[in-house]
């Protein structure tokens, strides 16, 4: 109601009375900061100590891990939300929010500016335009204020179902090429828009995104892929007409085995483990999505595309990570990729061979014995030496 008053009824008087409720805001937020340093040490301490009773804590990083962070954030959060209701009215103002929620060790005020950014963002992105506040709040920042500004980015994206426009797009795009760091762009930056860039463009980007911290590139692959909710096992069919936007599960894999690290000047071991961290997270990239995707990857082989690096390697982690696709390897997939003489690329054929030894005496009743029976003579007794069969002999 206070706050209201402010705004509604004080601030639209005259300009005199605006610049004193701005001075006033800004001296309280400065306090803020300022007690924001001075517990901070308490803060983290606290902390620790509850993440080491209740580690689930961590998961919700907008709420207080400690009654000792709880009560600071209480402290601050007045201050923070009245001159971030200001900022609306002067978006100019967002420079001493930025700089004093980013001061070190004001963490607790930095959390309470992250937590009403929402309102923030929107209501003036409503009222500015979200490509426009985007640019000018981006010309504001320091580089050492950039988590502020990634926060505000965030939240300018369309909290609904669609996605975000072109000029928000372009406008990320531009504020990435303007703020390098270290002459390398920054792919935080696209990461608010990236759900409505076309599939062509994230294809491009996967390199600078695959590079990026663990944290940084799975929040891409999230954003890629959470408007496609009901599409998260095709491999969607282009059009010249309709460029296809985002990427779906089944998508994002595929073009992870398919990206050319070496053109990207980027380490084999970085390429492997970008899709390991998929694989790994099988909530997500669940036993259904990782078949959709070798499965269109193997129909692709099949009409003369070659079998990217790291295919056979993928399918032997799906071996031991996912029993319930035994079958499918064994009876669709081993036999599939013999058909497009998989055995001509050495490296595709020693993953073959590992895979189908596996499953040969496999213990969940699944065996890869025809698979291997429908190998030509020269390739099954090159398996055999290398796996000889136990107990009856021949093909």
């Amino acid at each position: 109601m206070a706050l209201k008053l402010v705004m509604n009824v004080i601030y639209p008087k005259s300009p005199d009375l605006a610049n004193h409720v701005i001075a006033a805001a800004t001296n309280e937020l400065e306090r803020a900061s300022k007690f924001a340093c001075e517990v901070n040490d308490s803060i983290t301490q606290s902390n620790e100590e509850a993440l080491l009773k209740r580690p689930e804590l961590s998961i919700n990083p907008s709420q207080p891990l400690s009654e000792t962070e709880k009560n600071a954030l209480d402290r601050v959060k007045k201050p923070a939300n009245l001159f971030m209701a200001l900022c609306i009215r002067q978006p100019e103002m967002i420079k001493d929010l930025m700089k004093f929620s980013c001061t070190e060790g004001a963490d607790v005020l930095a959390k309470a500016v992250r937590n009403n950014m929402p309102k923030l963002a929107r209501a003036a992105a409503k009222k500015y335009g979200g490509a426009k506040i985007a640019l000018q709040v981006a010309e504001l920042a320091d580089f050492s204020e950039t988590a502020i500004l990634l926060s505000f980015l965030d939240n300018l994206a369309p909290a609904s179902g669609s996605a975000p426009g072109q000029d928000l797009i372009d406008a990320c795009i531009k504020i990435q090429d303007d703020r390098l760091l270290d002459g390398q762009k920054d792919p935080r930056f696209i990461i608010p828009i990236i759900s409505g860039m076309k599939r062509s463009e994230l294809e491009g980007r996967l390199p600078e995104l695959v590079n990026a911290e663990d944290n940084v590139f799975r929040a891409a692959l999230h954003r890629m892929s959470e408007r496609l909710k009901r599409q998260i096992y095709s491999f969607r069919e282009e059009s010249e007409e309709a460029p296809l936007v985002g990427m779906t599960l089944c998508e994002e894999l595929v073009y992870l085995h398919r990206l050319d690290f070496a053109s990207a000047n980027m380490p084999q071991k970085r390429y492997l483990q970008a899709i390991t961290l998929c694989l790994e997270n099988d909530e997500v990239y669940t036993d259904r999505v990782v078949m959709a995707a070798l499965d269109h990857i193997s129909g692709t082989f099949l009409n003369g595309e070659p079998l990217p690096l790291a295919y056979m390697r993928t399918v032997i982690l799906t071996c031991s990570k996912h029993e319930s696709l035994h079958s499918w390897i064994c009876n669709v997939l081993l036999p599939r990729l013999v058909e497009g003489q998989v055995y001509n690329d050495r490296r595709q054929w020693e993953g073959w061979m590992r895979c189908a030894q596996k499953l040969e005496m496999g213990d969940t009743g699944v065996s890869s014995i025809e698979a291997i029976k429908q190998l030509p003579q020269e390739q099954y007794q090159n398996y055999r030496q290398k796996y000889p069969q136990k107990g009856k002999v021949g093909k």
